[in-house]
């Protein structure tokens, strides 16, 4: 809505002002309007000026008028406008085939015309435009903060804005997910723009606009206070949604901690939260380098796999309570490492206490392990000793007779045998394959067993001692683990 130099080559006072060369410019706005007498210092020129001058000492050269033509062009003026009759009575031909060239628009001025004329009327109009200009804006920004402080909504905002532009409007949140949207039918829109929805030095949204005609700078304008609105409006949310996440964290502490009376309170709490508790529950825990990351690719998740549940990020680890049987993590749902521990399936809000217990040790053997994510169920004949160690159960004295000389030896000599006796049997006394898991030369692994078995009394490859042992390693494993 700016004043062109189309615009301004119509007006009543502006018809002797000939339009001489750069005519694909002629559509440009008209910011301001300067008068230059002695062209000293070009950088100090701005664009959209509309710049006037007699020309004085301008050096009759073709090769200086072309390239200060260009300079000029390269500064975005709006136009160039030179006074003949002073000091030049005819425009060069050097200037206007480089005005031609750069699509800098060139006016001659006639002598009988004089610089108030020329002045007034342009700043008369600008000053009329920037009013408009104030005002329409303003009117945008009064029906948006209306709707705002009406609390609307995204999609009342995005209607109204789209029927003041006149234009297709749709909003992305910073995920670039659809927010709220408009669309006319019928209408051809060849234009298509993206403006960004700024707060807290980043992108929280994008508003992609379809016009039919390009935006002009009073709707450039415009779309930069929507913004702002809209931005008012994503931190409300954001607020919102902080509040909310606090409240169900809170709640998922007094559930897991079991620190309430009135299950009744509870279940009808969770209800109202949205999730119903009284039929199948699990509990997961997870950790990884990045909680920030891990805690919203939980929350991602629950929400893709439409699974109900609460998140929490704790000091070290992360916290998920979802309903329903299935589990909706995989190994791959995160580029980065990452380990948890779910728990089995509970029925009701009694055993969520005991579910944590189990997330969290599943946890602990899949960091040890070196697991992504591994069940409570599959930690097959571990859970014996898990449910003796959490029962209070000294587990030293299921492998302190057969092991203590083994721990002994590793801990004097730093050696590696307790793991190597791990691996051996993990892998079904696999000669081969378990040098290939510790890294060692076969002849270094039959030199490790016999050291185990003369430490032991054992015969490894006797299947009534080696349970012996396996029942032993079984527990010092786990007492080492839940130790941690």
């Amino acid at each position: 809505m700016g004043l062109t130099v189309r615009e301004a080559l119509q007006l009543r006072e502006m018809k002797e002002i000939k339009l001489i060369a750069g005519k694909q410019g002629i559509d440009r706005d008209i910011k301001w309007l300067t008068i230059v007498e002695v062209m000293e210092d070009i950088t100090r020129l701005h664009e959209g000026e509309f710049l006037i001058t007699t020309a004085y000492g301008w050096n009759e050269n073709s090769e200086t008028y072309s390239k200060l033509v260009e300079a000029l062009a390269n500064r975005q003026l709006s136009a160039l406008a030179i006074h003949t009759g002073f000091y030049l009575d005819v425009i060069p031909i050097a200037i206007i085939e480089a005005a031609n060239r750069t699509g800098l628009p060139l006016l001659e001025i006639p002598r009988t015309m004089n610089f108030s004329m020329v002045t007034r009327s342009i700043l008369e109009q600008l000053v009329n435009k920037q009013l408009s200009m104030l005002t329409y804006v303003q009117q945008i920004q009064d029906e948006l903060t209306s709707l705002v402080l009406q609390n609307t909504g995204f999609s009342a905002i995005t209607s109204t804005l789209s029927k003041l532009l006149n234009s297709n409007i749709t909003l992305y949140d910073q995920h670039h997910a659809l927010v709220a949207g408009t669309y006319y039918a019928n209408r051809n829109y060849r234009v298509e723009e993206t403006y960004p929805i700024l707060a807290e030095n980043r992108t929280i949204g994008m508003l992609c606009i379809q016009k039919q005609t390009p935006l002009t700078s009073l709707e450039h304008l415009a779309l930069k206070h929507a913004s702002t609105i809209f931005a008012i409006e994503f931190l409300k949310l954001k607020i919102v949604e902080d509040t909310r996440s606090q409240i169900e964290a809170d709640f998922l502490d007094t559930l897991l901690s079991h620190s309430y009376e009135d299950q009744g309170y509870i279940l009808k709490k969770s209800r109202e939260m949205g999730f119903d508790l009284s039929g199948v529950n699990r509990v997961a825990i997870f950790s990884s380098s990045n909680l920030t990351l891990l805690e919203k690719e939980c929350l991602q998740q629950l929400v893709t796999s439409r699974t109900k549940g609460i998140v929490k990020r704790k000091i070290d680890h992360v916290v998920v309570l979802f309903t329903g049987d299935r589990v909706p993590f995989s190994n791959n749902m995160a580029p980065y490492p990452f380990h948890a521990g779910i728990s089995s399936s509970t029925s009701g809000i009694k055993l969520l206490e005991e579910a944590l217990r189990e997330a969290s040790t599943a946890h602990q053997f899949a960091k040890y392990r070196g697991e992504t994510i591994l069940h409570h169920e599959e930690l097959g004949a571990y859970q014996i000793f898990v449910r003796l160690k959490e029962s209070g159960e000294d587990l030293s004295t299921y492998y302190t007779p057969l092991l203590s000389q083994i721990i002994d030896y590793d801990r004097k000599h730093q050696s590696q045998l307790m793991r190597t006796l791990e691996t051996f049997l993990e892998n079904n006394l696999v000669i081969n394959r378990t040098a290939d898991k510790l890294f060692i030369h076969r002849h270094t692994l039959n030199y490790r067993i016999k050291q185990l078995e003369k430490l032991t009394g054992i015969d490894i490859y006797s299947y009534e001692q080696r349970i012996h042992l396996q029942f032993a390693l079984l527990a010092y494993l786990t007492d080492q683990i839940l130790s941690i």
